[in-house]
């Protein structure tokens, strides 16, 4: 199979967006099952409006080589290389200062490596249509998820 291209890998990413979206509203159970279940390669974390990650799927944990309580309650920006720079855009991004689109950027894994990530973000709201946080699904650059 030919490598994907970034539009290619962008289009799985927006599609798995989408079906966590459509099965937050079928419930509970459906979502956990769909966020369990990534197409592969596909990771995936929940923040809140501080920034502090609220769940992670197992490829993330998975590709970036730590355990959940590594990860849950800790602030997005500690994962990413350009810490100071990430915070900012986090919260631009979370005061809706800041368009939210696919982009590029370096995550630190647990043995200290980088590894470059291409997100996409959908902002989070609750019932009543406040910001709740952002969910980012992400993918290797270097591999091919299937959609």
């Amino acid at each position: 199979m030919a490598k994907a291209t970034q539009d290619e890998l962008v289009a799985i990413l927006q599609g798995y967006q989408d079906k966590l979206a459509q099965a937050e509203r079928e419930g509970k159970v459906r979502f956990e099952q769909v966020f369990a279940s990534p197409p592969p390669g596909v990771a995936v974390h929940e923040f809140d409006t501080t920034g502090t990650i609220r769940r992670v799927n197992a490829e993330e944990l998975k590709l970036l080589g730590y355990e959940s309580a590594q990860v849950v309650g800790h602030a997005v920006w500690e994962f990413v290389v350009m810490q100071d720079a990430s915070k900012q855009s986090v919260q631009k991004k979370l005061a809706g200062e800041k368009d939210i689109k696919p982009f590029v950027r370096t995550f630190r894994k647990a043995d200290g490596g980088g590894i470059v990530l291409l997100l996409v973000d959908r902002r989070l709201h609750d019932a009543q249509g406040r910001p709740r946080g952002i969910r980012t699904a992400m993918v290797h650059l270097g591999d091919e998820p299937a959609s």
